[in-house]
């Protein structure tokens, strides 16, 4: 199937506990507004600004009685398959830039790498509750996972998990990112300082744009 194509751009923030996505969100959504005059939705996964978005993420971090296959359920069939008709796909046909925290690539990273889970069987059910669309830009947030759980208050039930889960989760992410033929991961060392972590992101997201020269100019 042909992944359906919007005038919008889906630039993703993926990375470990701890990296900061949520922070850098704000600064680069604030700096493309403001520098660039641009449109955008900050969003993210679970937990999206939708009813069924937030029981999704209450059921995610604090159910401990949660099999791995009805985690991996929340996770695609409820809160991607929500998030992306009712947020990301309308916000791209309006020409928007969707900057989102977490989607696909943190669910192989967790349930593929870490959990052990079906890798076809993810692949195949997360590209049916996107509905196709793709990623134009992914933003890896690296960090040891020491560091990075140091960070969190560890109050949620991934955050809870051990240091080897974790260790894997990260391993699963450089493994995407050096396996990428597309060339759209771009991984920052999220353990700088926060304005260079800040002026590395910024400096991809703008290169990007640059090449989707059309977005900045309508």
């Amino acid at each position: 199937m042909t992944p359906d194509k919007y005038p919008g751009r889906l630039i993703l923030f993926e990375g470990p506990e701890g990296g900061g996505k949520s922070t850098l969100i704000k600064v680069m959504a604030e700096r493309l507004r403001v520098n660039l005059g641009l449109s955008v939705v900050e969003t993210k996964e679970p937990g999206h600004n939708t009813e069924l978005g937030k029981r999704v993420r209450e059921r995610l971090l604090h159910d401990k009685t949660l099999t791995n296959e009805e985690e991996l359920r929340l996770f695609i069939e409820e809160s991607r398959t929500d998030h992306f008709n009712v947020i990301v796909i309308p916000a791209l046909k309006a020409n928007k830039i969707v900057l989102c925290d977490r989607s696909s690539k943190s669910t192989l990273a967790y349930q593929y790498y870490a959990r052990g889970m079906d890798k076809t069987d993810i692949l195949v059910r997360d590209a049916r509750a996107r509905r196709n669309v793709n990623f134009d830009l992914i933003l890896l947030l690296d960090i040891d996972p020491v560091i990075g759980l140091a960070r969190k208050d560890r109050d949620n039930r991934f955050e809870r998990e051990t240091l080897e889960f974790h260790r894997k989760v990260r391993a699963g992410y450089l493994d995407m990112a050096r396996t990428d033929v597309e060339k759209k991961w771009v991984v920052i060392d999220a353990n700088q300082p926060l304005e260079t972590v800040q002026a590395l992101a910024w400096s991809a997201i703008y290169d990007f744009l640059l090449n989707s020269i059309e977005v900045i100019t309508r």
